[in-house]
């Protein structure tokens, strides 16, 4: 409790973290002056050597109308701050915030869960559950945030949709900061292509056909066959391949993504019904071994236009 008006407003939360907010003193809001209490904020430190490691910071959003007892009305959010190797941190439902690595350091997601598997973070509600899992949290947090120095944060169904109906939810998120050495980053090569049609095809309708895209917006690392329509992966990893389809009324062009033969995904434009031009897409990501061969197939197609219908892909 703050008795002196000439302080700043600090709340003790966790994990010696600190909110530091800045203030400003006024009488003409003292009629505003009710019990506050500061939002809740759940982290757990792990053991670490602070030698070792450099500062986290994670921010959670938040703003008071004024202080306890004093005059004074709030003007600026929360600062909290930790150090620690690996920290893991988590917003209740509807909150947002963000962390933040410093000293040229990249966030590492760990982990990540939006649900609940604990009754003592954010207990609000029902937290009888300990397996409420969403499927998508952890990928979606890693496409937010790895490999930047700061990464905003917000724990609600709308983004992760409701593993469990009924129950308070919260998301969880492990992380650390990692130096990503210059070199490696010069030395890691770009492989991406941007290939399309430039020419209108039409074939039988039941015959499986491999497309190619003989037409090349770009072809970072030279991996993409414009002749054969084939991309060879020149190293291992993981692959995000898209292709779009612009099919005429009346028309069909179903197809599939081949990995050496193999399908991994498809994408069905069917127009045979209809007045107007379709256009559909897919996207896939795929893990591929040095020398593996992906390329487009039709499985139930008639009719391709030209330009508008392309294929693309690259590594992460």
């Amino acid at each position: 409790m703050l008795t002196d008006p000439n302080e700043q407003c600090y709340f003790n939360i966790l994990c010696d973290m600190y909110i530091h907010i800045s203030t400003q003193e006024t009488r003409a809001n003292w009629g505003l002056l009710q019990t506050v209490t500061a939002p809740i904020v759940y982290c757990k430190q792990e053991q670490f050597t602070e030698a070792k490691h450099p500062r986290l910071r994670c921010y959670i959003e938040m703003f008071f109308h004024h202080c306890l007892r004093i005059f004074i009305l709030i003007t600026a959010s929360s600062l909290p701050w930790i150090n620690a190797s690996d920290q893991t941190f988590a917003l209740c439902d509807g909150q947002r915030g963000f962390i933040r690595c410093e000293n040229g350091t990249k966030i590492r997601i760990t982990s990540a869960n939006y649900g609940r598997t604990d009754d003592q973070v954010c207990p609000g509600g029902d937290t009888s559950t300990r397996t409420c899992l969403s499927k998508s949290s952890e990928i979606k947090v890693r496409w937010n945030c790895n490999g930047y120095s700061s990464c905003h944060l917000r724990a609600s169904n709308q983004l992760f949709g409701n593993p469990c109906t009924n129950f308070s939810k919260y998301l969880e998120v492990k992380y650390s900061c990692i130096k990503i050495l210059e070199k490696n980053m010069r030395e890691k090569p770009i492989i991406a292509f941007n290939a399309y049609l430039t020419k209108t095809l039409t074939m039988h309708i039941s015959t499986p056909v491999n497309i190619v895209y003989d037409g090349l917006i770009l072809n970072y690392g030279n991996a993409y066959n414009p002749h054969h329509g084939i991309f060879t992966a020149p190293s291992a990893g993981l692959y995000i391949f898209t292709w779009t389809s612009f099919v005429d009324s009346g028309k069909s062009f179903n197809t599939e993504l081949l990995v050496n033969g193999q399908g991994k995904g498809v994408a069905n434009c069917h127009n045979s019904n209809n007045r107007g031009y379709e256009n559909c897409a897919n996207a896939v990501p795929v893990v591929l071994k040095k020398g593996d061969k992906v390329n487009i197939r039709t499985t139930y197609a008639d009719s391709l236009i030209r330009d508008w219908s392309s294929f693309k892909g690259w590594k992460v």
